[in-house]
């Protein structure tokens, strides 16, 4: 089962592949937090400033739970609706 931290941690499949990632500890607070409310079928608001990453915090683990990656759960679809990407 991949994790969130797995892809977005300071040693994440992003880090590996990306020269010049920037760890985000932020980004990665909100984006277990995401993780949790979808393990969890919570609802979640977060916020955060400009520089966070908050696309990504979102849509990585949005991502694995669709993939089937997260335990448990049998989730099909996600619906993103923003207004910045």
């Amino acid at each position: 089962m991949v994790r969130t931290r797995d892809i977005l941690g300071p040693e994440g499949r992003i880090a590996v592949r990306l020269p010049g990632y920037e760890h985000r500890p932020q980004q990665l607070q909100m984006a277990e937090s995401v993780e949790a409310a979808i393990e969890g079928q919570r609802h979640l608001i977060v916020e955060a400033g400009t520089g966070v990453g908050k696309s990504f915090a979102y849509l990585v683990p949005t991502i694995l739970a669709v993939a089937g990656e997260m335990s448990g759960h049998d989730i099909q679809r996600a619906v993103i609706s923003t207004h910045t990407i």
